[in-house]
C-alpha cells in the first residue's frame, strides 16, 4: 500500500444532479398548473429556482431542507407580485416535491456510473488505500452510500463532511505524504481548488450540473492536476501515477 485515493462520491461514483431535476420538473408543472396564464416561462421558473437554491447554501450549507425550502420561497415570490396567496397544502406540496429528490429506490436503481465499479476492485488489488470523502448532509448521504453498496470498497473510511476545504482534505490525508495522496473529484469548486490548495494530486473528472458547482472562475495549469474523461481512464493512467 503506497498510495491513498481521496474519493468523492456525487456526480464521482453515482449520478445525483437529475435527482434534483425530477422535482423541478415537477414544480415547473405545478407552477403552471396552480398559477395559470400568468406563471413565468419555464426557463425563467428554472432560472429563478436555481439562484434562490443556490444563494440558500450560502447559509444552510448542504442541509436536507434546504432543497425544498428552496422551493416553498420560489413559490412564494412567484405569486407575490401576482397578487396571489399560497395556501398551507400549496406550499407542503412543492415542499414534499422537494423532498421526492431523495428517494433510496432511484438511487438503487440508479447504481454507480459504468466502470466505477471495476476501477475500485483494480485500486483495492493494488493494496491502495481508498477513502470515500463526500459532503452533505449525513442523512441523505448515509442512504445514497447504502443503496449503491460504495461500502464494499471502502469498509469504515466513509466520512460525511459539511463541505470540503483544503484543510478538511489535509485532515483526510495526514499520515500519508502529500505525493502519495490523490483526491478524485468531479467539481472545480469543491474537489479541485481545495485539492490543490493542499498540494495533493488532484484527479479532476469534470461534471458540473449544479449551478453552485459552476460558480467559479476555472482552474490554472497545475502540475499537480490530471484530468480524465471517465473514472475508468483511472486504469489506463495507474503505471503512471
Amino acid at each position: 500500500m503506497d498510495k491513498k485515493f481521496i474519493i468523492d462520491y456525487d456526480d464521482t461514483l453515482a449520478p445525483n444532479q437529475h435527482d434534483y431535476s425530477e422535482s423541478q420538473l415537477a414544480f415547473i408543472k405545478y407552477v403552471i398548473d396552480t398559477v395559470g396564464p400568468k406563471a413565468p416561462d419555464v426557463p425563467t421558473i428554472i432560472a429563478f429556482v436555481e439562484e434562490i437554491d443556490a444563494a440558500a447554501v450560502e447559509e444552510m450549507k448542504f442541509a436536507m431542507e434546504r432543497f425544498p425550502l428552496s422551493f416553498v420561497t420560489a413559490y412564494r415570490k412567484i405569486c407575490e407580485p401576482l397578487g396571489i396567496v399560497p395556501t398551507p397544502t400549496q406550499l407542503n406540496d412543492v415542499y414534499t416535491m422537494g423532498m421526492l429528490s431523495y428517494s433510496s429506490e432511484r438511487w438503487e436503481k440508479n447504481g454507480l456510473f459504468p466502470g466505477v465499479a471495476e476501477t475500485l476492485d483494480f485500486l483495492t488489488a493494488q493494496e491502495d488505500e481508498l477513502v470515500l470523502l463526500t459532503k452533505g448532509d449525513s442523512r441523505v448521504q448515509e442512504k445514497k452510500i447504502a443503496a449503491t453498496g460504495v461500502k464494499k470498497w471502502f469498509k469504515d473510511n466513509i466520512f460525511i463532511v459539511p463541505s470540503k476545504s483544503k484543510e478538511v482534505l489535509l485532515e483526510y490525508a495526514k499520515n500519508t505524504p502529500l505525493g502519495q495522496v490523490y483526491h478524485i473529484g468531479n467539481s472545480i469548486r469543491s474537489d479541485v481548488k481545495p485539492a490543490l490548495e493542499a498540494r495533493m494530486k488532484m484527479i479532476y473528472i469534470p461534471l458540473e450540473t449544479w449551478a453552485y458547482e459552476k460558480n467559479h472562475n476555472g482552474v490554472s495549469q497545475d502540475a499537480n492536476l490530471i484530468t480524465l474523461s471517465t473514472f475508468k481512464d483511472i486504469i489506463k493512467i495507474y503505471e503512471f501515477l
